[in-house]
């Protein structure tokens, strides 16, 4: 199980749902606009503390459930610039209170179980998609459950989970990297090669999904077609030190 871990990557990456805010930002006085999207830039520039900044001038904790408050959108950029700058508490905060203020939409309640994941609370993490599905069907919302399952190594309901979200949305290609993670924990190494395949298929620029398809062709005893696979892996994402190894393990067992 180690070795899984070790020459297989998740990859998750978690993108800032950005569209949603410039929605609800069409709403709001001009004035708070400009301050709003001057953070938005700076944050956008890695200028997170300058960004918080701004933020933290327009800011007016008592209008947040007014209408046409900016808060909402203030309080979810911050939340994300917290989570970059690894201040999870912080992040937390202005998410759950992005949560209570606009209770039907789903993309707090997914932003806070994601950064659950990143700090392995897992039980955290279920719950908050768990939220989000009593409000929407969302697929990322059982991707997540399918990592919090993986994460806590209860691999056939990890299965399940991702299996949904796939069927919900069929082009979730980091849904069918984590379905052949757990499909190679749980020792099904075909059908850990198909699922990488459409992994693969949907995003073949992807350096994980690159090295997971061809860690599974060494499973499968498949040197040639690894090799073939490892090297667009490594040249995808040459400073990335588990691929490096990969490669110079498919490299040894070419030559032996």
């Amino acid at each position: 199980m180690t070795t899984h871990k070790k020459i297989f990557l998740r990859g998750i990456e978690v993108k800032i749902k950005l569209s949603c805010i410039i929605f609800f930002i069409l709403a709001i006085p001009a004035l708070l606009f400009a301050d709003y999207n001057k953070a938005l830039k700076l944050f956008e520039q890695g200028k997170y503390d300058d960004a918080l900044a701004e933020i933290a001038l327009v800011l007016d904790v008592s209008k947040d459930f007014e209408p046409n408050s900016p808060n909402y959108n203030l309080r979810y950029l911050a939340g994300h610039i917290h989570a970059k700058k690894g201040n999870y508490e912080s992040a937390l905060t202005h998410l759950k209170r992005c949560a209570e203020i606009q209770k039907d939409n789903v993309d707090s309640l997914i932003d806070i179980a994601f950064i659950y994941i990143d700090q392995k609370r897992y039980a955290d993490a279920m719950a908050w998609a768990r939220k989000a599905l009593q409000i929407k069907q969302a697929p990322i919302a059982y991707y997540i459950l399918g990592l919090s399952y993986s994460g806590i190594g209860s691999y056939w309901q990890a299965k399940e989970y991702l299996e949904k979200a796939i069927s919900l949305d069929p082009e979730m290609y980091y849904a069918y990297n984590e379905l052949g993670n757990v499909l190679m924990l749980l020792g099904r190494i075909t059908q850990a090669q198909t699922a990488y395949s459409a992994a693969y298929a949907l995003a073949p620029s992807s350096a994980y999904v690159c090295n997971n398809l061809a860690m599974s062709y060494v499973q499968a005893s498949d040197v040639k077609k690894a090799l073939e696979i490892i090297e667009k892996a490594r040249k995808l994402a040459p400073d990335n030190a588990v691929i490096v190894e990969n490669y110079n393990r498919i490299i040894s067992l070419k030559n032996k």
